[in-house]
């Protein structure tokens, strides 16, 4: 793994890089409080074959952190990242969660510089409705206010322990890799810290509007893909909703263009690595 700094919008950007930039470029976004070093699980069986750019978005990973975060920004960062990855060709993409919406709605804003979308558990949020908006903003103005800290773990052990609750799946070894991945020294006594910046956690006041969304994916010319994970929420819960028939009847995507990974919950990317790599290697060979 190569890492790279580029000055995106004003911030200094972490990226991650695997393979021979001779290779076909794969552009990879991950989720949020997530960062773009955890695609190294899956580059090991990609980056024979592709070159790989895994950036850490705004406020995420090392990159800097801003005033604020607005999700149109995620879209206005990847576009000046593909003018220097890839200035002349469309582009082939690949997003986890929030980066798999991040790529989704990038390809319908920009339908002209996208030839390959590969979407990992990211087709929308659930919906809101108009009476969740007072308490949303009262929510957002008393946490923005009171500039809460963010949280600082006593320990490495301690922080270890929170990323495997959250992730019990996760082998000893891989739990060990993400504190470092996610984690960073607090003082000088051992204490940690997550990397991400806390403003990430404040609630958003403005409503998700997944009509919006539907709207841009309408727009979308390239060719898409869809993975979800058998043991995720989301596959679950968007299963029943029918939100994943509507994502792939809005964004055209073909029955051999859609896969579910067994054994695999929202991180497929890092519970199942190898699995996710064959559906990535699968859609881009296609």
């Amino acid at each position: 793994m190569k890492t790279t700094t580029l000055m995106v919008r004003g911030l200094r950007t972490n990226i991650q890089e695997w393979g021979n930039p001779d290779n076909p470029t794969l552009v990879l976004l991950h989720g949020w409080m997530d960062c773009g070093a955890t695609f190294k699980y899956m580059a090991q069986y990609l980056s024979q074959d592709y070159y790989l750019v895994a950036p850490d978005l705004r406020g995420f990973g090392d990159t800097e952190h801003a005033d604020g975060y607005w999700f149109p920004d995620y879209l206005a960062d990847l576009h000046v990242l593909l003018e220097h990855y890839s200035p002349t060709q469309k582009v082939h993409l690949v997003g986890h969660s929030m980066g798999g919406n991040i790529v989704g709605m990038y390809a319908g804003i920009q339908p002209d510089r996208v030839a390959r979308a590969l979407i990992l558990e990211g087709i929308g949020l659930p919906p809101t409705k108009p009476k969740d908006a007072p308490k949303k903003y009262r929510q957002w103005m008393s946490e923005i206010l009171s500039d809460e800290p963010s949280k600082v773990y006593p320990n490495v052990d301690a922080l270890k322990n929170s990323i495997a609750a959250v992730n019990p799946s996760l082998s000893a070894s891989m739990v060990d890799d993400l504190a470092q991945l996610w984690g960073k020294p607090f003082g000088d006594d051992g204490q940690m810290q997550l990397k991400h910046d806390h403003k990430h956690r404040y609630t958003n006041p403005i409503r998700y509007n997944y009509d919006d969304m539907a709207e841009i994916w309408k727009e979308v010319t390239a060719t898409v893909g869809l993975v979800m994970a058998n043991d995720s929420w989301m596959y679950q819960r968007f299963t029943e909703s029918g939100r994943i028939e509507q994502a792939k009847t809005l964004l055209d995507i073909k029955d051999n263009h859609y896969w579910v990974v067994e054994r695999a919950g929202h991180m497929l990317h890092i519970e199942q690595a190898q699995q996710t790599a064959q559906c990535v290697r699968e859609f881009f060979a296609g």
